[in-house]
């Protein structure tokens, strides 16, 4: 083949003579020309070597490539072997290989070009066979793949990058979803412990096909309440852990909570593990089914002592309300009882002489006390009686009680006594107490009819220590009067301390001896709790504050002396005719002179004209001016005046804030009783300015 030509590429380097030619001596053609263009266009380098010779001829395209400006009589392929980066010698290498055996050649390698970063190139080609089959002739193109190449190493760095994110992608998922099943864990568990320690009863119920309601799950406070275990339960239907009858109710409102998808709710009393309890029961449908069954959740809570709170609440409010009735009542009939007393003891020295009207006057003086007792008794009730509390023994008061306990009780009630040593001193009125005492025994005799045991026990409780609410935290001293005798059902003990109530037979009591003791010991500021159960019998545990003072020796003082007081000059303030008349005869019986008025602003219109008195009795509730106001406008005017507060409203009297010092005398009174007071308030030395 002749040699083709030299020729010029693009970028001025002169090649060796094209490697492509149509035949011998032949100039190249034009379709040689498009074909070298295109190469060239394509970046595509040819490259032909002679094995037998060791000559290599390149195209300028080729020399391109290969970053290289070779001359006519360089030594091509050691150029190609130096171009190659010193890390890709074994592929510079298999030029060797490839030119002792037939076939195609593909080798890609790094090129080092002078002072620029290395560039890829592939070569590829083929070795032909010469005469004989032997490797004579190796042809072929080169194709600068760094394009290529770095868009396969930035994706491969783009995917090793976007590898190591997806990594911490799926280590982050990793954590965070081993963190998920670990609160998942941590919130079952807490699930689970709220769900079995909670007071309130759960329980998880499957509505079966066949309309009947299986105990699916439940928690400790459910076996609690049945008294069974879990093992026991689950598995069961509703009828046969509550009973036929007590199941009517939850199994219907359960059915309408399938049919409604609504709650549904009842409250009822249940008797369980042989304990009766005040329930309150909500039903909630599952949203999810279990194997195409419904599950209903049921919550119920033990609302007994709710519901005993709300009940001593309502019945505190009812006997508030009967106490302000009952207050209002005692005040009136006061004021006619002191009419009939005090005129039946002006009427008993004028029939002294007649035997027969004596005895009907001793009967209507005895009724008459009866009605006074009688007010007393719902002043006690109503927390209206005028009290002195002290501190007092109880230990003390309950042991000179001895003998009159015995002869009240009777022989077939044994009294025994369990009085705590060193009992600290109780602040309350000791007659009181005494009544009190006294109501409580009489009510434990008569709940033994056939004989028992009545026991009177005291103690102290410091602040805190199963104190009622009513005394909040402080110390406390307990008397209790425990009797053996039939004891009291739910409602009698609901309306034990009401006025009048009684299970007694007509005319065996009145019906005021317990709300006397609760509305004294109410009035004391302390607290009555009752214990009680049919057949077991009753306990009544009355709470008093403990007093800071040392307790009185009980010693009664000397009785005043009598004296007599001619000419003291006293004004009887009250609004009731009757009773101020009856009030003016009995002073002028003793020996004193009174003037009667009608009102406040009446015995003050007597002091502004200039008329002076010793004392004034008068009522406290009246219309207008009160008796208390009526004092501290007087006393303005004759601030040695001397007063006697009269009234049938003990809750007024008792409030010392407003009456101070002076002496106070309750409705009704006899005449010696007017006659003392009028004569201590007279004599007591004059109120400071």
């Amino acid at each position: 083949m002749k040699k083709n030509k030299a020729f010029r590429g693009s970028n001025g380097l002169e090649s060796a003579e094209p490697i492509l030619a149509t035949g011998c001596n032949a100039e190249p053609t034009a379709a040689d020309m498009d074909m070298e263009l295109a190469l060239e266009a394509g970046e595509i380098g040819t490259w032909d070597w002679d094995l037998s010779t060791g000559r290599m001829r390149w195209s300028a395209q080729m020399a391109r490539n290969m970053g290289r400006h070779p001359d006519k009589d360089d030594d091509v392929f050691s150029l190609l072997l130096e171009a190659v980066h010193p890390s890709d010698r074994a592929a510079a290498s298999a030029f060797a290989a490839f030119r002792t055996r037939i076939g195609p050649i593909r080798i890609e390698a790094r090129l080092v070009w002078p002072g620029d970063e290395p560039h890829w190139v592939v070569f590829l080609g083929r070795t032909l066979a010469g005469p004989g089959g032997v490797p004579a002739r190796m042809v072929g193109i080169t194709i600068d793949s760094t394009r290529r190449r770095k868009t396969e190493e930035a994706a491969a760095v783009a995917l090793q990058e976007s590898e190591q994110r997806l990594r911490e992608v799926n280590r982050k998922l990793q954590q965070r979803a081993e963190r998920r099943v670990q609160q998942l864990g941590a919130s079952r568990a807490q699930m689970q412990a709220i769900f079995d320690n909670t007071p309130d009863w759960l329980t998880l119920f499957r509505a079966t096909a066949d309309g009947r309601f299986i105990y699916e799950d439940l928690n400790h406070a459910t076996e609690r309440a049945y008294g069974l275990d879990y093992d026991q339960i689950v598995g069961h239907p509703l009828e046969d852990i509550l009973g036929v009858e007590q199941a009517q109710l939850p199994l219907r409102l359960m059915r309408a909570c399938i049919e409604t998808g609504e709650n549904q709710r009842y409250t009822a009393r249940r008797t369980l593990a042989g304990v009766t309890r005040a329930i309150d029961v909500m039903f909630v449908r599952v949203p999810e089914t279990q194997d195409g069954d419904y599950l209903i959740m049921a919550t119920a809570r033990d609302i007994t002592e709710r519901e005993e709170m709300e009940e001593q609440l309502r019945q505190s409010q009812k006997m508030e309300a009967v106490g302000q009735l009952t207050g209002g009542l005692a005040h009136d009939f006061n004021n006619l009882l002191t009419a009939v007393i005090g005129n039946l003891d002006l009427l008993a020295p004028r029939v002294a002489d007649d035997a027969i009207a004596t005895r009907y006057l001793k009967a209507a003086q005895r009724g008459a006390e009866n009605g006074a007792k009688l007010t007393e008794q719902l002043l006690a009730f109503s927390r209206r009686q005028h009290l002195h509390p002290q501190a007092i023994n109880l230990n003390a008061i309950i042991s000179g009680m001895r003998e009159l306990l015995a002869r009240t009780i009777g022989p077939t009630i044994r009294v025994r006594t369990a009085l705590a040593p060193d009992l600290w001193p109780a602040l309350v009125d000791p007659i009181q107490i005494e009544v009190a005492i006294l109501n409580l025994a009489l009510n434990g005799r008569d709940a033994m009819p056939s004989g028992g045991t009545l026991t009177i026990e005291t103690g102290n409780l410091a602040g805190g220590d199963a104190v009622p609410a009513d005394l909040g935290d402080k110390d406390c001293i307990r008397l209790s009067v425990r009797d053996t005798g039939m004891g009291m059902s739910d409602e009698v003990m609901r309306s034990a301390i009401e006025p009048f109530f009684t299970t007694k037979e007509a005319g065996k009591g009145s019906g005021l001896g317990l709300s006397q003791v609760y509305g004294m010991v109410r009035q004391s500021n302390g607290g009555l709790q009752i214990e009680t159960r049919v057949g077991a019998g009753t306990a009544v545990h009355v709470y008093l504050p403990r007093s800071a003072e040392i307790a009185a020796s009980g010693d009664t003082p000397d009785k005043l002396r009598e004296q007599e007081r001619t000419g003291a000059r006293i004004i009887v303030v009250d609004d009731d005719p009757v009773v101020r008349d009856v009030i003016l005869q009995m002073l002028d019986e003793v020996g004193y002179s009174a003037t009667g008025v009608e009102s406040g602003q009446a015995a003050l219109d007597r002091l502004e004209r200039g008329e002076t008195y010793d004392l004034m009795v008068t009522d406290i509730a009246m219309p207008g001016l009160s008796g208390i106001e009526t004092v501290q406008r007087a006393r303005k005017k004759c601030p040695e005046l001397r007063v006697l507060y009269a009234t049938g409203y003990a809750d007024i009297v008792g409030d010392d804030h407003h009456t101070g010092s002076d002496p106070r005398l309750k409705k009704p009174f006899r005449l010696a009783e007017l006659a003392t007071e009028v004569h201590r308030a007279i004599t007591r030395p004059p109120p400071l300015p």
